[in-house]
């Protein structure tokens, strides 16, 4: 009997574990989520679904109550027919995206500076309440976070924007060597 209870507990556990190990990802999560439907839109037209997939991340994800109150709208890029559109759509959507697995426990008390997919750096200020992703054009978490297999998904009240402050020249060039005029 002690045997038959023993296969039965390591068999429960395993499947435990089991259970956890495909949870799924942050695209599947995303998609699976009536309060990101729209992002879920854009990330579709703008092809790059494998940065949901592949790594660990955080993604601070506008829900569709923030893109509806977009001042210009969001429609192009939903459907992302226009290169230009899409690129744009890109780069909003990588500035949302930072590497790692955070929550909101583990930001909150502390200011944060990392670096996006986008490769710009972004302000997380935990010490304000709701937390604060981003500057002049950023975003206040408006949710519980929401955890995926490969990392975590934090709710914002509006779609994030890097404000550029100041334009660097490109790597590699400078103003006066005349590339940029």
């Amino acid at each position: 009997m002690k045997k038959v209870g023993l296969v039965l507990s390591t068999l429960v556990a395993f499947a435990l574990s089991a259970t956890s190990a495909f949870a799924a990802n942050v695209y599947d999560m995303l998609k699976a989520d009536p309060q990101f439907s729209m992002l879920s839109q854009i990330i579709d037209a703008s092809d790059i679904k494998f940065r949901y997939v592949e790594g660990t991340i955080t993604v601070f994800a506008p829900t569709d109550e923030a893109l509806k109150r977009q001042p210009s709208g969001v429609d192009d890029m939903m459907t992302a027919s226009n290169p230009t559109v899409k690129e744009n759509a890109r780069a909003l959507l990588l500035y949302q995206i930072i590497k790692g697995r955070h929550t909101p426990e583990t930001l909150s008390g502390t200011v944060t500076e990392v670096s996006t997919l986008q490769r710009n750096k972004v302000r997380i200020d935990g010490t304000q309440t709701p937390i604060r992703y981003g500057g002049q054009f950023g975003a206040n978490i408006a949710g519980a976070a929401i955890e995926a297999s490969n990392g975590v998904i934090i709710p914002v009240d509006a779609l994030p924007i890097h404000f550029f402050t100041e334009m660097d020249p490109p790597e590699g060039q400078t103003e006066a060597s005349g590339a940029l005029n």
